[in-house]
């Protein structure tokens, strides 16, 4: 229960609704809020924050042991977000409603985004800090009062496995609060958490909607049902009333469009198509076979090391002759123009996809409608299915919104599927099977024949033909079929 220091009256600060009022009573350690938009998590949160540092003050000693000297520092509060972004109103609240008289003089460091605080006795000083889910790695080696996940649902599983642990160190308190909106697959760890936390001793889960807030205005509420007109029903529902489903991200249809496994090799006679997403940074380069006619994934490879260009283009080029790829379409924005020359050096058909705002749009709403229309089959490929499921609705500053990943997750395997899907016969109308030979299939000529002036349409048609005919008999032969 939140209490007050001496000379402080939080009722000039914080009023909590009885929602709130039933997370600061609970006995548990651990508390789990699975609220909707606007509900009021993060202001409780805080202030579950507050009540830990005034716990943490009146304790002289514990069991009649003083608190070592050597816990550094005596008190200790860390606010997690998926991002440094995703953590400004944290730390602008940080800032704003923490009591001056907790704030060391000179205490606030913006840069650092840490405080230090005041202390006791017992507990000389202290410090809260702000820090980002984005790099895993950052988030160990500390044993915390308090730790507070903001926004759990954009946290990714890895950065929650190296945070747990710093509530298992002894002489801390160890209380946590973990909030945000459901996670959009059952597999995360926030979403796991909240169904644990309903019977773990220690842990307790909470549940409202945004409409369970009594300290909305009629406003505010009518800024939220105006929401219903811009979003998809279930996303809705997920951002306001805190419902959980597996079919409230962008893309529906999911678990239909699950079908069959990965091919060890090429089938003699079927056409095969690529989608390649070339890794930045810490995105990994996502290369995804589609068998052309059946528009089904059958093969996929990716590598972590997005910098290894050298690697990646004879690996993908290896897999793409074994498979006799008939068309591969890759992202050639920026340096993937480059490396899309490389491998047309390399005699592959590469198609450029320059991603742009319009183009972008247009790419992910054909995945979407193909896996509304079943015109699309994965295997059950982990990573796939969690950035598939992980895509929603994100409200711009603006007042628009943007279809992404959640801060956190990728969107490399996504745009890898939506990319070679591209490349694959066009979907015959609902009920209809199209022909497969009446899909029309564009030659893209390699940089030398370019260079060189060595082609035309016309040319460009039969060189392609000849090399789709030869990469048959190649299988052909390899499989021991004579034809």
């Amino acid at each position: 229960m939140v209490a007050s220091p001496p000379g402080l009256d939080f009722g000039e600060l914080y009023q909590p609704h009885a929602l709130q009022r039933l997370v600061h009573d609970s006995p548990a350690k651990v508390k789990i809020m699975e609220v909707g938009r606007r509900g009021g998590k993060s202001r409780e949160a805080f202030f579950e924050m507050v009540d830990c540092y005034i716990e943490a003050l009146g304790l002289d000693d514990r069991d009649g042991v003083p608190v070592p000297h050597t816990v550094i520092p005596p008190f200790h509060a860390w606010i997690v977000a998926p991002s440094y972004p995703q953590a400004r109103q944290v730390w602008n609240e940080l800032i704003s409603f923490l009591p001056p008289q907790f704030i060391a003089p000179g205490g606030i460091k913006q840069d650092e985004r840490l405080i230090f605080l005041r202390g006791s006795p017992s507990r000389t000083w202290g410090q809260i800090e702000v820090k980002s889910a984005h790099d895993p790695e950052t988030l160990q080696t500390a044993g915390l009062d308090f730790l507070w996940i903001t926004e759990a649902q954009d946290v990714k599983d890895l950065a929650y496995f190296k945070l747990l642990p710093t509530l298992r160190s002894p002489d801390r308190i160890s209380r946590a609060v973990f909030e945000g909106i459901p996670s959009t697959h059952s597999d995360h760890w926030f979403r796991k958490s909240f169904v644990a936390a309903q019977s773990r001793d220690g842990w307790e889960a909470f549940h409202w909607t945004a409409f369970d807030n009594p300290l909305l205005t009629d406003f505010d509420r009518a800024e939220i049902e105006a929401d219903r007109e811009m979003l998809p029903e279930a996303v809705w529902n997920r951002m306001y009333m805190a419902d959980f489903s597996e079919e409230t991200g962008y893309f529906k249809n999911i678990t239909a469009c699950i079908e069959g496994d990965l091919l060890p090799g090429p089938i003699p006679g079927n056409e095969y198509v690529a989608g390649i997403d070339l890794g930045r940074k810490v995105d990994a380069t996502v290369f995804t076979v589609l068998d052309a006619k059946d528009r089904r994934v059958v093969h996929h490879s990716s590598w972590e090391d997005g910098a290894n260009w050298v690697m990646q283009r004879e690996a993908i080029t290896a897999q793409a002759n074994m498979w006799g790829l008939s068309r591969i379409v890759i992202d050639a924005t920026g340096v993937g123009d480059v490396f899309m020359q490389e491998l047309q050096e390399s005699g592959l058909s590469v198609e450029p996809f320059i991603i742009s705002s319009a183009s972008r749009e247009a790419l992910l709403q054909s995945l979407a409608v193909a896996m509304e229309r079943e015109t699309v089959h994965f295997p059950p490929v982990p990573q796939l299915l969690r950035q598939i499921r992980a895509f929603q609705y994100r409200k711009m500053p603006s007042g628009n919104y943007r279809v992404e990943a959640p801060r956190g997750e990728h969107d490399d395997e996504v745009f890898a599927l939506a990319l070679g899907l591209t490349a694959c016969a066009e979907s015959p109308p609902i009920g209809i099977r199209q022909p497969h030979s009446m899909r029309r299939v564009r030659y893209v000529p390699t940089q030398s024949e370019v260079d060189n002036n060595s082609w035309s349409e016309s040319r460009g048609a039969m060189i392609m033909r000849e090399r789709r005919i030869q990469r048959m008999r190649d299988r052909a032969e390899a499989a021991g079929i004579e034809i």
